[in-house]
Formats: C-alpha cells, structure tokens, sequence
C-alpha cells in the first residue's frame, strides 16, 4: 500500500466517525502508523493537519444538517463531537465567519469555506499547486471585453466549455485586442449572501474600447497586489486549486483578501481545457 493509498484509507475510516469519539491517535492506529508518523504523512499528502480535517469535516456536515434539518443546534454540535453548544458555535465561526443560527435563518452557502472529503483527485491535484509557490506581484490595471453571466449555486456545471466557445466565436469582433492575444476569466460575488452564486465574466484584453458590441459588457481589473497560483491539469479541475487555496493556503498566512473577485489568466501555456499538461494563472488579490 503505497502512502497516499494509506492516507486515503484514513479519510475513509474518519468520515464513517464523523458522529463517534474520534481522535488522530485512534486513526493513526487504524492505518497502522505512528502518530508521529501519520500526522507528518497526513500533512505533507493532503495539506491539512488530521486534527483540523477531522474538525473542519465536522463543521461542514453541521451546515447541512443546519440547512436541512429542524434538530436543535445544541443536538447537532453534539453529535459532532463538540462539548458544548458555546464550543461548537465558537468554532464554527472561526471556520465560517458566521453563526450557526444565520444558516439556520436562510444564509446562503456559497460564501462558506466548506471542506468536502479528500479524493484521490483532491490530492492528486493539490500536490500539483502545493509544489509551485505562489509569487505576490504588483499588477496593472487591465481593460477588458467580454460577457457576463450569473451561476447558481444549484447549477450542476464542472467546467465552462460551451460558454468559453460561444465568446471565441465572437472574439473576432472585438477591436482593438491587445497582440499576443491575452483571455480572462473573473469569478466575483455580490454582498448580498442571498443570492446564492457566482458572477462569472470571460474576455479578452484590450487597448481601449471603441465602437463596442452591444453583445459585450467591459470590465476594469485593477491595479494591486495579487498572488498569482498556478493551476495545472484539466479545466474541470480547478476547483481542486481554489480550495487549497481558500481553504489551506491563505487561512496559515496574513494575507487579507481586498477585493470581492479573483480572475484567471490563459497565455501560451494553456493547451485548452482538456490537455492534462495545460497550465492557468490564477491572481487573488491581496494586501
């Protein structure tokens, strides 16, 4: 059993106890390891400590159940393991940023930082970002031309091939794109929690806007500090990459996020999204 094999057999044995007495020194001996050992493994595979999996997998499935359910909240944190109501609340805000009782009143879920189970994909494709330290870079301002939609929550969508398609065809009409051609895509989020998705935009940069398309909409990028990841792999799998880096990366470190949106970047090493050896940038910005 090679390790990363072991430390799946792990997750597996953690999730069937999500609701039972469970500790690291319990699931280090169910894989046959030292705890010394196993935790050391279980960090440098998965990125996270077993302990603050085990946690951070607990508060997740509480939001469902606070979400979904009419239980108490006293009886869930206790079903989790938690000692009191007073422990479960305090730790679900340091992970949410939220009460539980605002889930329970409707909050959206979109903006939480719920861990799902580790996978063979997960670990596969966090190695991959884990292995290329991000660089913090000053960027300038960019122009921008494209379109703009809205996905909920609730859409079933692993990746946006078709609407990807859909503006390449129209890329032709867009004056003035800057040459060697340069495509985006920005992800950003409205205030209102409600509303239970993501903005998307995808275009192309350019040098200044004239005589525009009534088919396109334009977006300002603007100048500041932003780290840039790399992801690398298939398109469909780069929600792996933005979950290391919102859920493990920028959670150890002081950066503070600035700006309520992120963007991608596809230059000369984009492949297209089904080449496993095709590389993205990806910029947050921070201060």
């Amino acid at each position: 059993m090679t390790n990363k094999e072991v430390i799946l057999k792990a997750i597996q044995f953690i999730e069937k106890n999500l609701k039972s007495e469970l500790d690291v020194f319990r699931v280090s001996h169910e894989v046959c390891y030292s705890l010394y050992h196993f935790i050391r493994l279980f960090q440098s595979i998965t990125g996270y400590s077993p302990k603050n999996y085990i946690q951070q997998r607990r508060l997740t499935q509480s939001v469902y159940e606070l979400r979904d359910t009419n239980k108490k909240i006293a009886d869930i944190a206790y079903d989790y393991q938690f000692g009191s109501h007073e422990s479960f609340t305090r730790a679900f805000r340091k992970q949410f940023h939220v009460n539980p009782t605002e889930i329970r009143n409707g909050n959206s879920l979109s903006i939480l930082a719920l861990v799902a189970p580790i996978t063979p994909e997960y670990i596969y494709q966090s190695d991959k970002v884990r292995n290329t330290p991000p660089e913090l870079l000053e960027m300038l301002e960019k122009t921008l031309v494209g379109i703009s939609f809205f996905l909920s929550e609730d859409d079933e969508i692993t990746d946006l091939s078709k609407e990807w398609t859909r503006f390449m065809n129209e890329v032709p009409s867009i004056r003035n794109r800057i040459s060697p051609e340069r495509f985006y895509q920005v992800q950003y989020w409205s205030d209102q929690q409600e509303i239970g998705g993501l903005y998307f935009f995808i275009g192309a940069e350019v040098t200044h806007v004239e005589d525009l398309n009534p088919l396109f909409v334009i977006k300002t990028i603007p100048n500041g500090r932003y780290l840039r990841f790399i992801h690398k792999g298939l398109a469909n799998k780069v929600g792996y990459t933005y979950k290391y880096i919102y859920n493990q990366f920028l959670p150890d470190t002081h950066y503070r996020l600035t700006k309520p949106f992120n963007y991608e970047y596809y230059g000369e090493k984009c492949l297209g999204p089904y080449n496993e050896n095709s590389e993205s940038e990806i910029y947050i910005p921070v201060e």
